[in-house]
């Protein structure tokens, strides 16, 4: 009887659903985020009931059994649990000053909240499945297991990245003890180097500043800091005040002192952005914060290089997601090769979680060595598909499957605004061609277009361009393959006035490498976009509207397809246009 490893990411936020089969391949996973269109999905179980039994129907044997591996240690888990039964989770037990205020959350009771909603979260993960298995799959075998959080995050960087060997590095705003983790990763077996304690955290300290920034990083907003950041200048009090308080030793990361660490947030205070002023105000905030993280992680990431593990890195946890350092490490440290998987931040623990477990149970198991293709999502449903067609009542709608990418290409060509989803949901945040919002990347209107028609956001922040891999070389200096847009490489000076809308201030783009063997329709796509316009390059963006999760079904498209300045949607080989 075969077995399944479920993995479950079940901290607040950002909570996902992983399925490993028996051979130890992953077939499916996806953020909750997208099934709730809840964004970020805060205090929500991973596994919904109605969902779990969607997955477990679709992705494992009627007959199989079953192992849930959750993504924080079993201490953790009975603490929390503890907590609970001791009705210590009540908001109104909870003393008043709360301890997450000095680390720049906008209020006292914002830590409170995220305390709340990650007990809710723990305590409902884990018993959507129960349930499930319990009511409609009976006289199965059921285990459930733990790990330790920052061993998730770097067995599925590690387990899918293309590295027989690597040293792995873990950086979030907390684990179980501590934010930073260090790892050795060799023939398919991970080694613990080491594990920082104590409350030291480059991911809380940029967590931080996103609040003085007049953003919500409770929301996942540190992507606003890292695109407002070249608009500004580091402020030489608030540096100064950062360098004082943090000290590097080896592989520690440290503050100073509670003296030093009360005077960063009297000048992060006094830079605080009022709420009326507008987000450009906060350039300079924004960019000492990102100086002060590459500065330290580079620092980290060479004494890491010193203890001779691997000429490798691989690179996870929240602060994995920093695409801005990502493409700058292989020039500011000495490693020769840089892995940043999908989905680095918590919701990729769903997947370390489950190979974790079946790792447990195949200890012999050889490690997969190529690059992981993030397309492990949800499909569109065939039943909403024949909707839209019978009932839609739309004046054009064709179906031209064999010829949509050149239909496609033609239309971004004319300056049309594409929605596009095809295939399966990737997994991780960004969107990489199956769930994406696609625009001619010529015209120099173009982002401030998307940008006000569409996504309904910020003008400053940035889109990324998507590039046939052939063609990289040739349009960014010291190209490096992105297949999962988790970094940022500069243009050359001679190409970046042929595409400005996916330029940013710095002169950089967080590029998405694409492969014909990687995603066939999407490669198609762009090199029809190519022989119509001599440029290897389309606009990419996420297919949602700024506030909701990526679009998870026919209708969700449909919504966002009625209600923005897109002019055309790509469901499938459907094509429809306004």
């Amino acid at each position: 009887m075969n077995t399944y490893y479920i993995g479950l990411a079940t901290t607040f936020h950002d909570p996902a659903l992983a399925v490993v089969n028996s051979d130890g391949e992953i077939v499916f996973a996806e953020a909750t985020e997208r099934y709730y269109q809840n964004k970020r999905a805060v205090g929500c179980p991973a596994d919904d009931t109605e969902w779990a039994r969607h997955v477990i129907s679709k992705y494992t044997d009627p007959d199989a059994n079953f192992v849930v591996a959750g993504s924080w240690n079993t201490r953790m888990h009975r603490f929390l649990k503890r907590i609970d039964f001791l009705g210590l989770a009540n908001p109104f037990k909870i003393h008043r000053h709360d301890q997450l205020a000095p680390m720049g959350f906008a209020t006292k009771h914002e830590g409170l909240w995220i305390c709340i909603m990650q007990l809710t979260a723990f305590n409902r993960s884990g018993a959507g499945f129960g349930l499930t298995l319990a009511e409609h799959f009976n006289n199965r075998k059921v285990r459930f297991t733990n790990f330790q959080h920052h061993l998730t995050h770097a067995a599925a960087a590690c387990h899918m990245s293309p590295f027989e060997s690597g040293a792995c590095m873990v950086v979030d705003s907390s684990g179980e003890k501590g934010s930073i983790s260090y790892f050795e990763y060799k023939a398919g077996k991970l080694r613990q180097i080491r594990q920082l304690k104590g409350p030291a955290s480059l991911g809380a300290l940029y967590s931080a500043v996103t609040n003085y920034c007049g953003f919500q990083a409770a929301k996942g907003e540190e992507w606003k800091v890292m695109g407002l950041a070249p608009y500004g200048k580091p402020i030489p009090e608030v540096y100064a005040a950062f360098k004082e308080l943090l000290k590097i030793e080896g592989l520690d990361f440290k503050y100073t002192g509670k003296a030093n660490f009360q005077k960063l947030m009297r000048h992060l205070e006094s830079a605080r952005r009022p709420s009326d002023r507008s987000a450009r105000d906060a350039a300079d905030l924004a960019c000492t914060i990102q100086t002060i993280y590459e500065e330290s992680m580079t620092e980290l990431l060479q004494n890491f290089y010193g203890e001779g593990l691997s000429e490798n890195l691989i690179l996870s946890g929240g602060c994995g997601l920093n695409s801005a350092y990502n493409g700058k490490i292989i020039k500011q440290t000495p490693f020769k090769q840089v892995y940043v998987p999908c989905a680095p931040g918590d919701d990729g623990n769903a997947v370390g979680a489950a190979l974790l477990a079946y790792r447990e149970d195949h200890p012999d198991a050889a490690p997969r060595t190529q690059v992981h293709h993030p397309y492990l999502g949800s499909s569109l449903s065939p039943r909403g598909l024949e909707k839209i067609k019978n009932f839609g009542r739309f004046q054009k709608i064709r179906h031209i499957p064999d010829t949509i990418h050149q239909e496609a290409a033609a239309l971004l060509a004319e300056g049309k605004l594409l929605g596009w989803a095809q295939g399966r949901a990737e997994f991780g945040p960004r969107a990489l061609g199956n769930r994406s919002i696609l625009a001619d990347p010529r015209p120099a209107g173009m982002k401030d277009m998307i940008n006000m028609k569409v996504k309904f956001r910020e003008e400053f922040r940035p889109f990324a361009p998507a590039i046939l891999h052939e063609f990289g070389p040739d349009w960014f200096e010291d190209y490096q393959e992105s297949p999962y847009m988790e970094r940022t490489l500069r243009f050359k000076d001679e190409m970046k006035d042929k595409v400005p809308a996916v330029v940013h201030a710095n002169q950089t783009g967080r590029l998405q490498t694409v492969k014909r063997e990687w995603n066939e329709p999407y490669y198609r796509l762009i090199k029809a976009f190519y022989d119509l316009t001599g440029i290897p390059i389309v606009l990419n963006t996420s297919f949602n509207v700024m506030g909701k999760p990526i679009i998870h079904s026919v209708e969700d498209a449909l919504g966002v397809f009625l209600t923005t300045g897109l002019d055309a949607l790509v469901l499938e080989g459907y094509l429809i246009e306004k």
